[in-house]
């Protein structure tokens, strides 16, 4: 019975062994985006996919400790000191001896006003008037997701876009028009496709691509745009790509051109903070960076406020970084933009 027993037992570690061997590692990933100012910094990463179908963690480590294991694809260190360079890893792991592991870096600031008075217009006093302005990077970002989700009121099927998209992107000059993402022209409002009318000249464009995105966000108003129809196959699911002039196809990227990189920067940040959508490089080949960049360079312009009125009317909601610009740069930093509450 004795040997029986041994037999068993060694039978159970040769099989715990022989699924170790056979256990494969997630898949590489990278560090993408780094965004710090004096004692907070913000790392977010590709997804890593184990080969093997098991569920992915990803561990924290800063300075040699272990900080926190956690499911999604970014993190938050705070109460950081001031002008010091911090090294770290990122470790995916299956839970089974399989693990893949990246280094990252960073410095913090060593000077910079972080408070600022805001002068929040009248008529928007009522919408933000739970929120904390005077949190700011991860505490900012979690105050302004739960405001822009909680007004979130009436989810729109997606054939009800119709009855509010054109007077969303309608022309300052001309009610009877829209005015055309990425390029500007100007079309009648009924010449979409799928209306009774002809011609049928232009469609919706999806800023965010509606194959890469959560059912629920498909049909928000605030990533739709009307678009020539030529103009939105071209663009397709192309990442957005740095460049300049016109929009057009550049390399494996799409350039939305001067005039409309911060009308879709916005729109891709409202996003991150209402569905948590990702903005690393399957959305834009400079990651957030070059986003917030683009909604630096590019102010607000009539039809965004427009929109933003509008759709809020439709389903409750605002795009904050429509109201100011200067939010996103409370959030993640890097280049100021036009802080539209002074």
């Amino acid at each position: 019975m004795k040997n029986i027993f041994y037999f068993i037992v060694i039978f159970a570690i040769a099989c715990n062994s022989n699924e170790q061997q056979n256990n494969r590692a997630p898949e590489s990933f990278r560090v993408e985006n780094t965004i710090v100012n004096q004692e907070v910094a913000t790392i977010s990463w590709s997804q890593s996919v184990d080969p093997d179908g098991d569920n992915v963690q990803y561990i924290i480590e800063l300075e040699g400790k272990n900080i926190a294991t956690i499911n999604r694809l970014n993190y938050t260190f705070t109460h950081l000191t001031q002008n010091k360079t911090y090294q770290g890893f990122v470790t995916a792991t299956d839970g089974k001896g399989g693990n893949t592991k990246v280094d990252f870096s960073f410095t913090t600031s060593s000077n910079g006003n972080t408070s600022t008075s805001f002068n929040i217009p009248s008529e928007l006093k009522s919408y933000y008037k739970d929120v904390d302005f005077s949190k700011r990077n991860q505490e900012l970002r979690d105050a302004l997701a739960t405001l822009t989700i909680g007004k979130h009121a009436t989810f729109l099927k997606y054939p009800e876009r119709h009855a509010y998209l054109y007077k969303a992107d309608r022309s300052q000059d001309n009610e009877n028009q829209v005015v055309l993402l990425y390029t500007g022209e100007k079309r009648y409002w009924k010449e979409y496709e799928g209306s009774n009318y002809h011609p049928q000249t232009f469609n919706t464009e999806h800023v965010y691509p509606r194959s890469k995105i959560e059912s629920t966000a498909q049909a928000d108003l605030h990533h739709l745009r009307a678009c020539d129809t030529k103009v939105n196959s071209n663009r397709g699911n192309l990442p957005f790509t740095q460049g300049q002039g016109q929009a057009r196809q550049i390399g494996g990227g799409w350039y939305p051109g001067d005039e409309w990189k911060g009308d879709v920067a916005r729109m891709v940040l409202y996003l991150n903070i209402r569905y948590n959508e990702n903005m690393g490089s399957d959305i834009s080949t400079g990651s957030i960076e070059l986003l917030l960049k683009w909604n630096a360079e590019d102010p607000v312009s009539y039809i965004e406020k427009n929109r933003n009125n509008v759709i809020e009317a439709a389903q409750g909601n605002r795009n904050p970084f429509i109201d100011n610009p200067y939010l996103a740069t409370l959030i993640w930093g890097e280049k100021s933009a036009e802080n539209c509450w002074k």
